[in-house]
């Protein structure tokens, strides 16, 4: 239930959805110009190289895809389950996408393919993560399900029917984060090139670091 979590996750929502919307804008601009965070898109794209026999964006796209699904098996490895605790090993989950982001971002300076594969298992090990401690109710990562839930709690709503408002809120959020964090990442590729990346490497490595001082030193357990 929404209602239910607490305030570090509506924080860490927001942050990571924000991280999630810089690494993708990032990504398409900066290299082989196909999104990281979502596989639908670049199933779909899949699916049409299969078609034209385009060996190069076959073995692209299945890495790509290949790549965050890694990720978020990695996720379920180190997290474990699905109910929230404060205290799991959500900071160590954060330090290893960065470690991810940042070798991500070693390969886009140089052009090498890989750094497409290590920010797409970054993506996949963030979603994976944000789904399991809100017990899949939070994505981070794509916006497809997140905004065909606001538009049928919107109709809900004009139908009279009772609905959670702080529900459309956190995903509000959400959204806006992940459009917001786009928005600055296109503003640093224009600025940075790849480099741009170690912004959000930066970001995440700082909420691993801000997480552990949180847990340790203000949070309380949650059951």
């Amino acid at each position: 239930m929404i209602s239910k979590l607490p305030g570090w996750v509506w924080v860490g929502a927001a942050i990571l959805a924000f991280s999630a919307g810089m690494i993708n804008v990032i990504a398409i601009l900066g290299f082989v110009h196909k999104g990281i965070t979502h596989v639908t898109g670049n199933s779909s794209l899949l699916s049409i190289a299969i078609l034209e026999g385009d060996s190069k964006n076959i073995a692209q796209l299945f890495s790509i895809i290949g790549s965050f699904f890694a990720g978020s098996i990695f996720a379920g490895i180190i997290i474990g389950d699905a109910r929230l605790r404060m205290g799991r090993r959500y900071g160590f989950a954060l330090a290893i996408e960065s470690i991810l982001l940042l070798v991500s971002t070693y390969g886009f300076t140089r052009g090498l393919i890989y750094g497409e594969y290590f920010a797409s298992a970054a993506a996949g090990l963030q979603n994976a993560m944000a789904s399991t401690y809100s017990e899949a109710i939070v994505r981070t990562t794509h916006m497809t399900g997140i905004l065909t839930d606001i538009g049928a709690l919107i109709g809900n709503k004009i139908r009279r029917i009772k609905i959670d408002e702080k529900r459309i809120r956190l995903l509000s959020i959400i959204f806006f984060s992940f459009l917001s964090g786009g928005l600055l990442g296109a503003f640093c590729y224009r600025r940075l090139g790849a480099l741009a990346m170690l912004v959000p490497t930066a970001i995440i490595g700082a909420s691993s670091i801000g997480y552990e001082i949180f847990r340790r030193k203000v949070a309380k357990p949650v059951v």
